[in-house]
C-alpha cells in the first residue's frame, strides 16, 4: 500500500500538520522575543552568504567580504530562495522548515515500510512526528532541519537499493546525499565511509552489484559534485578544501580547557582565543585564516587530549540524550524572559537549571526529555531484531548512527542539535523493534 493511502500515516501527518500551524501562529504573531527567537549564533554566517548572492551573485564571508569558505552553499542558497519567493528572511525559513520537517515523516514512513512492513512505518512516522528536537530547530535558522530531510531521502533509496540493487536507486542516494554534504560539511566524510562499506558488501556477495556500476552510480556522481565546490575554492581563494570551518571549530572549540586551565569563564576564554589571534586576523584571507587557526590549534590540541578523552562520555551523552531544552522552552515561553545569549544556544551544559524557575517549565522539561529517552532507547533497541532480519541494512544503519553521533560529540558544545542527522533513523529502528515485538507476541498467542 503506497503511503498516501494509509489512514494512519494521514492522521499522524495531519496531527502533526495542526501542531505546526498552530505554534507557527502563536510564535510568529505572540511571542515576546519576535523574530529574534529564531536567530543563534551561527545564522548570519548563512544569512549574509545569501544576501550576497541575491546582490551580487556570489557568496561572501560575513567579516571580510572574502569568497566564502567557512560555509558550504547549500543552505544559504536555500535561505536565498526563500527570500526569493516570500521577501523575508525570518519568519519565512520557519514556514519552510516546519513544512520540510513535516514532510521528512514521508521518507521516515517508506524506510521503515520499505525494512519491516506497515505496522512499523506507523510508529516510526509517529515518533518523528512527537520530536522535540525537529519541532524546535524548525524555528532556528540553522541547517539541521534541511540537511536531515536530505539524509532521509539518502537513507531511504540506500536502504531500497540494499533490498533490490539498482542504479537508478544508488544514483538518487548519491544525489541526496552530496546534497546534504553542500547544506552541512559534517557529512562530508561519511561519503568515504559510504563508499568503502558498499564496495565491501558487493565484494562479499552481501548486495549484487558490480564494482563498474558502484564506481558510475555512486562514486563518480559523489567525487563529481563534491569536487565542484573544492575546485570552487581552488580557483577563486587558493584553498584546495572543502570548508575551513573545520579548521575554525579546531581552534575555537578549546574554550572548554584554556577556562579551565587558567580558572576562567568561557567567554573569557573564548576572548583569549581571539585575542592570541595576529593582528589584521580578520583582513586576511579565508585560506590564509585556516592555515593560522590550524598552526595555533595544534600544540593546544596535543597539550589538552587526554582532558578532551575524558570528557568524551558526556559530550556523547549531550548529544544523545539532550533536549534542546533551552531552545525549546524559549519558543514555548518558559524559563527566563529574557534571551538566551550565544554561550548558552550554543556552548550548552548538560541541564541549564535557571530555565527550571516553575511547574510549567519543568513540566515542559520531563516531556521534552521524556519523549528523547523513549525514542533513543527503543531505537537503539530496535536494531537488535532488525539485525535478524537484514544485516546490511542494519549495519549501514548502525554505521550511519554512530558516524553522526561520532562527530557531533567530539567538542564541548556537543548537545542535541547535533542528533538531527541520525534521530530520524532511530524513529525507524524504534519502529522496527516494536513492530517486531509486536509480531512475536502475535505469534506466540496463534
Amino acid at each position: 500500500m503506497p503511503f498516501y493511502k494509509d489512514r494512519v500515516f494521514w492522521y499522524i501527518f495531519s496531527a502533526l500538520a495542526f501542531v505546526k500551524a498552530a505554534a507557527f501562529i502563536c510564535i510568529c504573531f505572540f511571542h515576546p522575543l519576535g523574530e529574534a527567537v529564531l536567530a543563534f549564533p551561527d545564522s548570519l554566517t548563512y544569512v549574509y552568504p545569501a544576501q550576497t548572492f541575491l546582490q551580487y551573485g556570489s557568496m561572501w564571508e560575513a567579516v571580510s567580504a572574502a569568497p566564502m569558505l567557512l560555509r558550504t552553499p547549500g543552505y544559504p542558497f536555500f535561505l536565498a530562495l526563500v527570500q526569493l519567493v516570500f521577501h523575508n528572511l525570518t519568519w519565512a525559513v520557519a514556514l519552510a522548515q516546519n513544512l520540510l520537517s513535516l514532510a521528512l515523516l514521508i521518507p521516515v514512513y517508506l524506510t521503515a515500510r520499505q525494512l519491516s512492513g506497515r505496522t512499523a512505518a506507523r510508529w516510526a512516522a509517529g515518533f518523528c512526528a512527537v520530536s522535540v528536537l525537529y519541532f524546535s530547530l524548525s524555528f532556528a535558522v540553522l541547517t539541521e532541519i534541511l540537511c536531515a530531510f536530505l539524509l532521509a531521502w539518502f537513507v531511504y533509496f540506500i536502504i531500497r537499493f540494499f533490498a533490490a540493487p539498482r542504479t537508478r536507486d544508488l544514483f538518487c542516494s548519491a544525489l541526496f546525499l552530496a546534497a546534504a554534504v553542500y547544506v552541512r560539511p559534517a557529512a562530508y566524510y561519511f561519503m568515504f565511509a559510504a563508499v568503502i562499506t558498499l564496495a565491501c558488501f558487493c565484494a562479499s556477495g552481501m548486495v549484487r552489484f558490480s564494482a563498474k556500476k558502484l564506481l558510475l552510480a555512486f562514486v563518480l556522481p559523489l567525487a563529481a559534485l563534491a569536487g565542484a565546490w573544492q575546485a570552487r575554492n581552488a580557483l577563486t581563494a587558493g584553498f584546495n578544501g572543502f570548508t575551513t570551518v573545520g579548521a575554525y571549530n579546531l581552534y575555537i572549540w578549546n574554550e572548554d580547557y584554556l577556562a579551565r586551565k587558567f580558572n576562567l569563564t568561557v567567554p573569557q576564554a573564548h576572548d583569549m582565543l581571539q585575542r592570541a589571534l595576529p593582528p589584521g586576523f580578520d583582513a586576511l584571507p579565508p585560506a590564509h585564516q585556516a592555515r593560522i587557526y590550524k598552526a595555533i590549534a595544534a600544540p593546544l590540541l596535543r597539550e589538552s587530549f587526554l582532558y578532551k578523552l575524558s570528557r568524551a562520555p558526556l559530550w556523547a551523552g549531550k548529544t544523545l540524550f539532550g533536549a534542546n531544552f533551552v531552545h525549546f522552552s524559549r519558543l514555548l515561553g518558559a524559563g527566563p524572559a529574557e534571551e538566551p545569549d550565544g554561550q548558552m544556544l550554543n556552548h550548552t551544559s548538560a541541564v541549564h537549571t535557571d530555565r527550571l524557575n516553575g511547574l510549567f517549565s519543568k513540566s515542559l522539561f520531563a516531556l521534552a526529555a521524556g519523549q528523547v529517552f523513549i525514542v533513543v532507547l527503543l531505537g537503539i533497541g530496535g536494531f537488535f531484531p532488525l539485525w535478524k532480519m537484514r544485516r546490511a541494512e542494519t549495519f549501514f544503519l548502525a554505521l550511519y548512527c554512530l558516524y553522526f553521533w561520532g562527530i557531533g560529540s567530539t567538542f564541548f558544545g556537543a548537545y542535541a542539535r547535533f542528533r538531527a542527522p541520525f534521530e530520524f533513523v532511530l524513529c525507524i529502528t524504534a519502529g522496527a523493534g516494536l513492530a517486531a515485538r509486536r509480531a512475536k507476541r502475535k505469534n506466540k498467542a496463534d
